[in-house]
C-alpha cells in the first residue's frame, strides 16, 4: 500500500511528541512506518523539508478555520489573538516552538498566510506596509522566543544552579514577585505591552497626519 505525504508527516509529529525533535529522523520515521526510506525520499527530499511540513501542520491544526479573507478585524485584538493561538500552536507539540520556529517561509504556507493577513489588518489601520511587517514580526520572534524559553525550562538543565542568595538584593526580589505568576500571566502581559507600545507608535503616526 503506497504511503501519503500526510501520513509521513502525522508520524513524524508522534515522534516528536514522545521523543522531542531530536528523535525526528528520516531513518527512524521509515521504521516505525514499515516502508523503505525512498518511500519517504519520493514525498519528502530532506529532513529539512520534514521540518517544514511538520511546522505547517502544526499551524494548521489551530490556524486553518480562519477567515484568510477579513482583513478589517481591530488590529490590536489580531495581535493578541496571533500570539496567543501561536503560542497555543507550538505548546501543543515536545519543542513545537523549535519546530515552527525554523521554517523556511517559501514552503511554510501556513506562516506566510498567517504573515500576510497581519500585515494586511495593520496597514488597514494606519501602517505603512514595512512598517506592519516590523510589527507582525515583533509579535511572531517573541512568541517564538517566549515559547522556546518555555518548552526548554522543562528539560533538566546541566550545570550548577545559582542559588537566589547570591544575587544582588533587587534581583533576587524581582526574581520572587516574578516567581508568584505563572507562564500564561507573564505571558500576556508581555503581550499587552508590546501591543500598548504599536497603539503609542501608532498613535504618533496619526498625530503627524493632523
Amino acid at each position: 500500500m503506497a504511503i501519503e505525504k500526510k501520513q509521513i508527516v502525522q508520524k513524524a509529529l508522534e515522534i516528536l511528541n514522545r521523543d522531542g525533535l531530536e528523535g525526528v529522523t528520516l531513518r527512524r520515521l521509515a521504521g516505525e512506518l514499515k516502508i523503505k526510506a525512498a518511500s519517504i525520499y519520493w514525498h519528502i527530499p530532506n529532513k529539512s523539508d520534514l521540518l517544514d511540513e511538520m511546522a505547517n501542520a502544526i499551524l494548521e491544526k489551530r490556524f486553518d478555520g480562519l477567515d484568510f479573507q477579513d482583513d478589517t478585524r481591530a488590529w490590536d485584538e489580531w495581535l493578541d489573538t496571533l500570539a496567543h493561538e501561536l503560542r497555543a500552536a507550538m505548546l501543543a507539540y515536545q519543542d513545537g516552538a523549535r519546530v515552527v520556529a525554523g521554517t523556511h517561509p517559501a514552503l511554510g504556507q501556513m506562516s506566510l498566510k498567517l504573515w500576510e493577513l497581519s500585515t494586511r489588518i495593520l496597514h488597514k489601520a494606519g501602517f505603512l506596509y514595512g512598517k506592519a511587517a516590523t510589527v507582525t514580526f515583533t509579535v511572531i520572534n517573541f512568541t517564538f522566543g517566549s515559547v522556546i524559553e518555555e518548552q526548554s525550562s522543562r528539560l533538566p538543565q546541566a550545570g550548577p544552579k545559582v542559588q537566589r542568595t547570591e544575587l544582588p538584593p533587587v534581583l533576587k526580589t524581582a526574581l520572587e514577585e516574578w516567581d508568584k505568576e505563572d507562564n500564561d500571566k507573564r505571558f500576556d502581559a508581555s503581550v499587552r505591552m508590546i501591543i500598548n507600545g504599536v497603539r503609542l507608535e501608532l498613535n504618533t503616526l496619526n498625530s503627524k497626519d493632523n
